[in-house]
Order: C-alpha cells, then sequence, then structure tokens
C-alpha cells in the first residue's frame, strides 16, 4: 500500500508542476527519476522492466535504466517523430501549410449566414489538422483565413472562434506523434493501427462533436442575444423562433463593429498575415505538398495489400522521399539550386524542435512508468483486473479519467497522453483490456480535453484574435469537447475489436 500511494503521489506531482507551468516533459522526468531512486533505497530496482547489464549496485543500475530508455526511445519511434517534426518546419519555411489553409478555407466565404456552416466549417478545419499537426500553428493560420471567411458569411466571433480552437483534436492520421507511438505499444503497422482501429471511434465521434457544435453555438448565440437585449417579450419570443439558418450577429461584437477601434498589431497575428501573404504568390499545388507523407503512406499499404509490392512504407523513409521531392519543385520555382539546397536547414530546426517536444515527453514518460511499474502499480491493477472484464472497463475508464482532468488543468494534449499510455501494454498483456481500445480512448480524451482548458494555446491565441476573455471561449468549446470524449471512449468500446 505504501508503494501504491508513492507512486500516486509521484503522478499527482506530475500534474501539479505542469499546472504551474513547469516544463512537462522536464516535470515528468524529474519526477520519473526521484521514483527510480526511491525504488532502488526501498529495494525494489529487481522488478524493472528494462533490459540492461546489472552491476549490482541498485542506484547505478537505476541509471543504466534511463540511459536504455533514451536509447530506445531516440533510435526507433523518436527518429521517425524528429524527422516529421522537420518536414513540417520545411513546409512552413516554403508556405506550403498555409497555401492549404489558404485553398481550403476560401470556398466558404460563398456561404450566405446558416448554422449549418458551423459542422462544416470544423470539419474543413480538423481535415486542415492533417497538413498542420500543431494545434497553436494552425489555431494562427485559421485566425487570418477560416475565421474572417465564417464571419463574413454570418456566424458570430465566438462561434467561429470556438471552430477555430477545437480543429485540431483527433483527426485519424498516420503523422501524428501519439497515434505513431500507439502503434508501436500495440505491435502493429501505422496504417493498420489508426485506419483499422483509431479511425473506427473517432471518425464518428467526430461527427458527433460536429453536430453538437451547431446545437451548442446556436443555444449559446441565442442566450447571448437575450442577454444583451434592452427589449424585453417581443424580442424574446422571435429569438425563440429563430429558425436555424439565422445565426446570431450583434453589435457588441469587436470584428463586426462599422468602426473599429484603432489596432495593434500583435505578433501572433503579424505571424498568421505573413503565412497568408507568402501563401498568396505560390502555385495552388503547394497546397498537396503537406500532404505527401501520408499520400505515399497510404498507397503504399493498398498497394502491399494488393499483393503489388512486398511492404508497407514507414514513417521515416516516406518522410524523406516527400522532403525531397518538396525541394525539387522547390529549385525548378526558383531556378537556384544552392538557394534552395540551404532552406533545407529548415528541416535540422525542425528535428531539433521535435526531439524538444515530443520525443522529450516519450522519453520523460517512460521513465516515469518505470519508476511506477517498480513501484507494483502496474501488478496491482494487473491483480485487480484479472478474470473480469468489467474491473478492466472500470481501469480504462479512471484512465480516461485522470487524462481528461490533466489535459484540462494544464492545457497539454501530448503531456496527458504520453504519461498514461506507457502503461497500456503491460496491462494489456496480462489482463482483458485490448491495447488499441485503451490507448484511442485516452489519445482522444487527451486531445479533445486540452481544448477546454483557459491555458490552452490555442485557446488563449483566439481569444486574443477577437478580444474576449478566455473563458468566454472555453464556454464555447466545453460542451463539444466532452460530448467528443464520452462519444470517442464509447466507440473505442464499441467498434474495435
Amino acid at each position: 500500500m505504501l508503494y501504491l500511494l508513492i507512486a500516486i503521489a509521484a503522478i499527482v506531482a506530475v500534474a501539479w508542476l505542469i499546472y504551474k507551468k513547469v516544463h512537462a516533459a522536464a516535470a515528468i522526468f524529474s519526477v520519473g527519476v526521484i521514483l527510480l531512486m526511491l525504488a532502488a533505497l526501498t529495494g525494489r530496482a529487481d522488478m524493472r522492466t528494462t533490459d540492461i547489464e546489472a552491476t549490482g549496485n541498485s542506484f547505478y543500475d537505476q541509471l543504466l535504466v534511463i540511459e536504455a530508455l533514451f536509447q530506445s526511445r531516440f533510435s526507433g519511434i523518436g527518429m521517425a517523430i524528429m524527422v516529421l517534426f522537420g518536414f513540417v518546419s520545411y513546409m512552413r519555411h516554403i508556405g506550403a501549410d498555409a497555401k492549404a489553409v489558404v485553398i481550403l478555407s476560401s470556398p466558404l466565404k460563398r456561404f450566405n449566414g446558416s448554422y449549418w456552416l458551423v459542422p462544416v466549417g470544423f470539419l474543413i478545419g480538423s481535415l486542415l489538422s492533417l497538413v498542420i499537426p500543431s494545434a497553436s500553428a494552425l489555431s494562427l493560420l485559421l485566425v487570418a483565413t477560416l475565421l474572417p471567411a465564417l464571419i463574413a458569411a454570418g456566424l458570430s466571433p465566438l462561434t467561429v472562434a470556438a471552430i477555430v480552437v477545437t480543429s485540431s483534436t483527433i483527426i485519424p492520421t498516420p503523422l501524428e506523434a501519439g497515434l505513431i507511438q500507439g502503434a508501436e505499444l500495440s505491435g502493429l503497422s501505422v496504417t493498420n493501427y489508426v485506419y483499422g482501429s483509431v479511425a473506427k471511434a473517432t471518425i464518428p465521434a467526430l461527427l458527433v462533436t460536429a453536430a453538437a457544435h451547431m446545437w451548442w453555438q446556436r443555444r449559446c448565440d441565442k442566450s447571448d442575444q437575450h442577454k444583451q437585449s434592452p427589449v424585453s417579450a417581443g424580442v424574446n419570443a422571435s429569438a425563440d423562433s429563430e429558425p436555424l439558418d439565422s445565426p446570431v450577429l450583434t453589435e457588441s461584437h469587436p470584428i463586426v463593429d462599422a468602426a473599429p477601434a484603432p489596432h495593434h498589431e500583435s505578433e501572433s497575428e503579424a505571424v498568421a498575415r505573413r503565412a497568408v501573404e507568402r501563401a498568396e504568390g505560390l502555385p495552388a499545388y503547394y497546397a498537396l505538398l503537406p500532404l505527401l507523407p501520408l499520400l505515399l503512406i497510404v498507397v503504399s499499404a493498398v498497394l502491399n495489400r494488393a499483393g503489388i509490392i512486398s511492404f508497407e512504407a514507414d514513417i521515416l523513409p516516406v518522410t524523406v522521399v516527400s522532403l525531397f521531392i518538396a525541394l525539387l519543385i522547390e529549385i525548378i520555382r526558383h531556378r537556384s539550386i544552392s538557394e534552395s539546397i540551404s532552406s533545407l536547414s529548415c528541416f535540422f530546426k525542425g528535428l531539433g524542435e521535435g526531439a524538444a517536444g515530443v520525443v522529450s515527453l516519450l522519453i520523460a514518460a517512460a521513465i516515469l512508468v518505470e519508476g511506477v511499474t517498480q513501484m507494483g502499480v502496474i501488478d496491482m491493477l494487473i491483480d485487480a483486473t484479472e478474470g473480469s472484464s468489467g474491473a478492466a472497463v472500470f481501469i480504462v475508464l479512471i484512465f480516461v479519467l485522470a487524462t481528461a482532468v490533466m489535459a484540462a488543468l494544464t492545457g497539454s494534449g501530448t503531456a496527458p497522453y504520453f504519461a498514461f499510455s506507457e502503461v497500456v501494454p503491460s496491462l494489456a498483456a496480462e489482463t482483458s483490456i485490448h491495447g488499441p481500445q485503451m490507448l484511442t480512448a485516452i489519445w482522444g480524451t487527451s486531445n479533445l480535453m486540452r481544448q477546454v482548458s483557459p491555458v490552452n494555446a490555442a485557446v488563449l491565441i483566439v481569444a486574443g484574435a477577437i478580444k474576449v476573455n478566455p473563458l468566454q471561449l472555453v464556454k464555447r468549446t466545453s460542451v463539444p469537447m466532452v460530448a467528443a470524449t464520452i462519444a470517442n471512449t464509447l466507440f473505442a468500446f464499441l467498434f474495435i475489436s
């Protein structure tokens, strides 16, 4: 019982540190190392699950465990993620990501005001997250493109802001770091894991989210209109009978004021503006370049299943091929070999961003989970669920709830997922828990519930763009995201087998 309390205290400490704005990977790593040292001090280091050549000194052996975890995470999945981050950085440098956003969002300007634009806008934003996996980067571009387009089409700024914030959530793609890791933990190929398991839960959950968005944003707009209206019963009756295709726009919205106050461009607005300006000078086919790795992975999987080729392409090789296709196009367009090749420096900067971001979280989470395992917590969970599918479901739901709370408090989608996902293989191997079910449930929860946090980067960016308190925006995202979390978890149990 003492060891269980120590492990729980460690997890609470991680959540508290991240809530206090401590760097997520640093917080998880520090607590994980302390936990490993406590395991050595209490004589539990022999319960390690990482293979090392023991020296007989428990404390030094724990350092060898840390070394082994660094090596395994960097050499395998970590390297693939770093290369993917480098590719995304290069796409950002040449403006291809912005071109994709501009092209997909521009047709919405032709719509007349209608609440059916809410689910359409949300689904388009979700598709754009295939191109730009970073929630904050996607929000910056959508603020400059999709947000004005939907407001011009007749939706209220808060409604559009909620769509923008929630665009980067649970679209199933083999290029997402959490899903790459999930495939590794499940022992499946990335395409098989993503489209054979995860997509079965997340695609219907996205449709539920789109419907919840339309209902909730319309309800909130009507409520806001009621609070702002100086007229009584007559106007209230009119609002109650408002048709579905009549969104609420009031003069109080700063974006649609006839005479806006002087505005000094913020740094984030400048970044978005420059991205859109770069996109305007690019050929339309540049919008396809960020999708090349995804297209090559899917095509190789189809050809492999058809028996035409004997392999299924992995993330790293197709990303390198996609990078050089983009480089060749840049050389032809600019007619400068040296300048175009020099621009590949952005790719290597992106490698560093990937190592400092997601890969560091992977390593830190692995160290924390190793410490928790040596404290015997995984064995306790296995004993509790052995022979009982009901108990196994209960354990999964506890993990989902813990992930939701941590994501909502910290505003991070990656930290909660990586902190909890590493325990899944051990639980799945010894219980009736199905690994892809649990991984899909906690991955979706982590990515959805971060959007109800007032300290989430995307929430802060978009709230600043329309000049509202982040809590007002969180009110708009809360119901769709909670509905999506419930739907994703339920569909994971129902549809993933």
